[in-house]
């Protein structure tokens, strides 16, 4: 199979051309590693605007549900970020 962009050939079970991009050096661990520092960032952020919004209101019925979501939502885009961070930056 040869590469649309370079017209080089490429391995039939090849996801992205290695002439291309370069071969992948970058261990699974790593990826994961990114992922788990972006959560991390990501709770954090969230913790923090939980702590924020806890001191201005009280424990209401609606701020219950904010208190819940956000660092859950926080944590779960940090991930992602992180995730597609590492893989970006495969060497």
């Amino acid at each position: 199979m040869r590469c649309a962009k370079c017209g080089l050939e490429v391995p039939e079970d090849a996801i992205y051309c290695p002439h291309c991009i370069g071969e992948r050096t970058t261990s699974d661990g790593e990826v994961m590693r990114g992922g788990l520092k972006g959560g991390t960032i990501g709770l954090g952020i969230g913790l923090a605007i939980v702590t924020a919004v806890l001191a201005l209101y009280d424990l209401e019925r609606g701020i219950k549900a904010i208190v819940l979501i956000v660092p859950i939502g926080t944590f779960a885009t940090g991930l992602i970020i992180g995730l597609v961070k590492a893989k970006r930056e495969w060497k």
